[in-house]
């Protein structure tokens, strides 16, 4: 197995920048898991809670970790702890898994799909989130519909309240 893909651990101290939580990686582990990488995908875990994060750069080729808040909840700690991460590389994809209608519509809609190709993978999977969350087969179509829509440059009908409310009432007569 190559070094690189070893389980590191280290303790460190959370802090607090906006409002998110973090700890910085001790530099070796940077160096190791870093490969001069700015994001570095990792997985492992804070103080045996399961993490799928990925590691952002802090300069001079350091990186620091975000702790997520579902996570600082289950230990119930916040800035000023020190917890105990261990983390190693995560090499499993991370594209998110696209609903049918998303796929079909990005599918005859190109200009849609290139800018959404182009987008991160960690927008995309927010994207996908937000389009998939409604129980109803008819919202999520409705939301993939305005989405593509607005990637395709065209005109998306919820840009103000008046120009909605206007719009509503035009449909209503």
């Amino acid at each position: 197995m190559a070094e690189c893909c070893l389980t590191r651990v280290f303790a460190a101290k959370l802090y607090r920048l906006g409002p998110i939580r973090f700890v910085d990686v001790p530099p070796e582990i940077s160096k190791v898991l870093g490969l001069n990488a700015a994001c570095v995908p990792v997985q492992g875990t804070v103080e045996g809670v399961p993490l799928r994060t990925t590691l952002v750069p802090r300069g001079k080729g350091k990186h620091r970790l975000a702790i997520h808040g579902d996570i600082r909840k289950k230990l119930r700690i916040d800035a000023g702890a020190v917890v105990e991460i261990s983390i190693e590389l995560d090499k499993e994809s991370r594209e998110p898994v696209l609903p049918p209608s998303l796929v079909v519509a990005l599918k005859y809609a190109p200009r849609a799909s290139k800018a959404f190709r182009a987008m991160t993978t960690a927008l995309r999977r927010q994207i996908v989130r937000y389009l998939v969350a409604p129980k109803n087969v008819e919202t999520v179509e409705r939301r993939v519909t305005k989405f593509v829509a607005l990637l395709e440059g065209g005109r998306h009908h919820t840009q103000t309240k008046k120009y909605s409310k206007r719009a509503r009432k035009r449909q209503r007569e």
